[in-house]
């Protein structure tokens, strides 16, 4: 990702842990199914299994610039773990407050990396109070999300290397669709971001993407919302229940922010059951080779909702956020 370095906000030596171009993969069997060119962009292979590392990258890469020498943050699961493992290679003091129900991996995950972790009874709302009170005890530094405009820049970075692969000699090229799922809606945000960029410099002519966000129907606040027409989101007022970690999110504190960039891109937002994230797991595993994590199979399962409806425009790019190999347990229990 620092090969677009000139786009983000890092100035010095960044905290890195070699992460690589991660791959663009063609899709034909899926792509056949949907009846559109579709490309599935595979994040598993960066640090710690997850999309993550990017946000953690450039957090704490600017964090150690500004001075910053402790953080505090709530996590889903995943945030948690990069944020550890990049705040073990920058020598700085990571605590994350996650809910009890957070995957057990990424609760190991943090303590194996030397972050504290804060155990909370309840959900990503309860963490998040937790991660704040701890910031006014102790001084350190909030990296909730959106609390900060870092670790936006990091995901974004993954967009511009879709339009780049996509793109040849003349120019980047922009996919007609993106399908991403969406918890806090960092990533559907970094998605508008990074095309309104590459657009004002020049680098393609194509218009911006739109942009399809997807959520669990057993918590999907923003899909709530966005079918009712309502211009603010407000929190799931059912239990939070997915196997999808990230999509366990029943108040982002920006959703109002992330509604209004789905809509002006075009794109919409659905839900999805979860026997429908669970079956696309196994079906990328089985007929793309990509063992992909609930988040991102959660995407095959809404673009074929759309594609059913003839309201799939391609090409198409379905956004894997990690590997799947951090919820073998979940997906075991499942069945």
């Amino acid at each position: 990702m620092w090969r677009f370095r000139e786009l983000l906000p890092v100035e010095g030596e960044p905290v890195s842990l070699g992460e690589p171009r991660t791959p663009l993969l063609t899709v034909p069997k899926l792509s056949k199914r949907l009846g559109v060119e579709t490309y599935l962009k595979d994040d598993g292979p960066l640090p710690g299994g997850t999309f993550k590392a990017r946000g953690a990258g450039i957090g704490l890469s600017r964090a150690q610039e500004l001075g910053v020498d402790r953080v505090v943050m709530p996590s889903a699961g995943n945030a948690g773990g990069a944020w550890s493992l990049y705040g073990a290679r920058a020598g700085m003091h990571i605590t994350v407050t996650m809910a009890e129900s957070a995957p057990a991996a990424n609760q190991t995950e943090v303590e194996a990396a030397g972050g504290e972790l804060v155990l909370i009874r309840g959900t990503i709302a309860d963490a998040a109070a937790r991660a704040r009170e701890i910031a006014d005890e102790t001084g350190a530094f909030l990296s909730a999300t959106f609390s900060e405009p870092y670790r936006l820049e990091g995901k974004k970075t993954c967009w511009l290397e879709v339009f780049d692969a996509l793109g040849d000699e003349n120019g980047m090229r922009l996919p007609r669709t993106i399908v991403l799922p969406v918890g806090g809606g960092v990533a559907a945000i970094a998605a508008a971001k990074a095309a309104e960029e590459v657009i004002a410099l020049g680098w393609t002519s194509d218009p911006p993407p739109r942009l399809v966000g997807v959520q669990s129907n057993g918590c999907c606040p923003i899909v709530r919302a966005f079918d009712a027409g309502a211009d603010e989101v407000e929190p799931w007022d059912g239990e939070a229940m997915t196997i999808a970690a990230g999509l366990r999110v029943p108040a982002p504190s920006e959703g109002d922010l992330v509604l209004k960039y789905i809509r002006e891109s075009g794109g919409r937002m659905v839900a999805v059951n979860e026997r429908a994230i669970v079956d696309a797991v196994w079906d990328l595993a089985s007929t793309e080779g990509v063992f992909a994590c609930p988040e991102g199979a959660a995407t095959v399962a809404g673009a074929s909702i759309l594609a059913e409806v003839g309201d799939l425009q391609g090409p198409v790019v379905l956004y894997n956020t990690g590997s799947g190999v951090k919820y073998v347990e979940a997906l075991k229990a499942f069945g």
